[in-house]
């Protein structure tokens, strides 16, 4: 089960969209669905195979942690047919898809209301690398619309100016018969008059002019978990824009992460690079030299003629997540000194005219081999 590749099961690229995902999904629902193909078991397997990478693919927090391989595929597809692909946003359930090419030959009850599904709230948080590399808690503070407490999100100024649309009949919904290759399909549309509500409204509410919603402050305490990726998206359901609809339920709250640079570490996976400047001096007589780790400063002694780039790596020092632990490496970097007085000029001179090419062996080396081409 961890080796499924949901991208390629639906045939998009890593990169898709979140609409791409659905157009792929709905494509290969309609090719794969079992009332389609009653006597074809690798239809079956494949249309529950669709809708088990589906379910994770249209969800952005499960999507991000199958995408980092913290998600535990050990209960995947054992729901059968029932994923989140079919109750999500992108569709209610496996019924709109069906009836959407079988015309309309769906065992639901009821219209499904336009406003039963609050809007998602888009917000972004920005961590410093520090963050992103130990996980923290955030409180995020953003605006999304609540239903009025006036009209508890009719709109209306009281129950006397509520009424049953006449176009729809109270279903919210119109529906129209088209002759397909499959027979006699029977479409639904959102009714125009009503948008969907199944009812009109003849005096609105004061308090919200009708919308039925208002637009409040919130703020929520997060925790983000260490090593998440920049330009990841984390989903926090029920937090976002409320329905009007009094059994809705809210959108969610889609919380892009940004991570600043550091000056001091870059990232390579779970891997953390730092590159250190050390003195020449310490470079050629080898010492202790102080170590930038994610937990503070460590001593770490070096030796004698350590190289310009030369690395030293630190196992289990780098981003430590549910899927493992990476490796702190350290490139030391010789830094030459400048404005020298006098008498620092002069002593590495005497240093430079006492040395024997023994104390340079690679200097001694290309000597050697240079010599050789002209003789």
């Amino acid at each position: 089960m961890a080796n499924k590749d949901y991208y390629k099961i639906l045939g998009v690229d890593k990169s898709a969209s979140e609409a791409e995902i659905k157009t792929a999904f709905r494509r290969l629902a309609k090719q794969y669905h079992p009332d389609l193909n009653p006597n074809n078991k690798e239809a079956a397997e494949k249309f529950k195979e669709c809708n088990e990478a589906y379910s994770v693919l249209s969800d952005a927090e499960k999507r991000g942690r199958y995408d980092r391989g913290e998600l535990d595929m050990s209960n995947m597809g054992a729901g059968g047919f029932s994923g989140a692909g079919f109750s999500g946003q992108g569709f209610e359930d496996i019924f709109d898809i069906f009836s959407s090419f079988m015309g309309g030959s769906s065992r639901r009850t009821g219209a499904r209301s336009t406003a039963s599904i609050g809007h998602d709230v888009r917000q972004s948080a920005t961590l410093t690398f520090m963050e992103m590399a130990l996980g923290c808690k955030k409180t995020i503070a953003f605006s999304r619309y609540e239903r009025c407490p006036a009209c508890n999100g009719t709109g209306a100024k009281d129950a006397s100016s509520v009424h049953t649309c006449d176009k729809c009949h109270g279903s919210g919904r119109l529906s129209r018969q088209q002759q397909t290759i499959f027979g006699v399909q029977m479409t639904q549309t959102v009714c125009d008059k009503c948008d969907g509500t199944g009812t009109i409204i003849t005096a609105t509410c004061p308090t919200c002019g009708g919308k039925g919603l208002y637009l409040a402050k919130k703020s929520i305490n997060i925790t983000i978990p260490a090593g998440v990726d920049d330009g990841t998206t984390l989903q926090f359901s029920g937090e976002g824009h409320s329905s009007r609809s009094v059994n809705g339920r809210n959108g969610n709250l889609l919380l892009e992460i940004r991570v600043e640079r550091s000056k001091v570490f870059s990232r390579d996976g779970l891997d953390v690079i730092c590159e250190l400047p050390i003195s020449v001096t310490t470079a050629a007589l080898g010492g202790e030299i102080e170590v930038p780790t994610l937990s503070g400063i460590q001593l770490q002694r070096i030796p004698e003629g350590t190289a310009n780039g030369e690395v030293f790596s630190f196992r289990g020092k780098g981003i430590r997540t549910a899927r493992g632990v990476g490796t702190l490496y350290v490139r030391v970097v010789i830094e030459s000194p400048k404005g020298l007085s006098r008498a620092q000029r002069e002593m590495l001179s005497t240093f430079d005219r006492q040395s024997t090419m023994r104390n340079y062996p690679r200097r001694s080396a290309m000597l050697d081999e240079i010599s050789k081409l002209y003789k």
